[in-house]
């Protein structure tokens, strides 16, 4: 896998986590009312909230999740390559360019082969021409021979 797919992927699973976390703590939060305040609580209605003890559990597994999974995706862009990786313009012309002879000189061949089989193939079917004839001719004669 390239680095870029991986990297794709990691950024895409943080943010499954992440959303996934926020859906988590809106549903298992223990909501306190505001003094005074007529807002309800939440939209999502009546909520599984579960103890401050658990809920902190779960918010550090939360943190180390996400700082695992962003150390991974620093070490991927860390070694992602950097401008002085790649080749310049002139090196990539002349990669281009040596690509470009190879595949004119493999066109080239092929186009021998191509040309060598058809010479090969008008020769078969002649030398089949040959022996089909040859045959006919000596059927003809041993019909010929055996009559009285």
């Amino acid at each position: 896998m390239d680095l870029l797919t991986q990297l794709d992927g990691d950024i895409d699973l943080l943010l499954k986590i992440m959303s996934s976390s926020v859906a988590f703590i809106s549903r298992k939060a223990q909501h306190t009312p505001l003094p005074s305040s007529s807002i309800p609580l939440s939209v999502l209605g009546k909520t599984e909230a579960i103890t401050p003890a658990e809920m902190d559990e779960a918010i550090a597994e939360l943190v180390s999740d996400l700082i695992e999974k962003a150390d991974s995706i620093r070490s991927i862009i860390h070694h992602l390559p950097t401008a002085q990786d790649l080749a310049t313009d002139t090196q990539l012309q002349t990669q281009l360019d040596q690509i470009q002879s190879d595949m004119q000189r493999a066109n080239h061949e092929y186009e021998q082969a191509v040309h060598m089989a058809n010479e090969l193939r008008q020769e078969v079917k002649a030398l089949l021409q040959v022996v089909a004839d040859t045959h006919s001719a000596s059927r003809a004669w041993l019909v010929h021979e055996l009559q009285p």
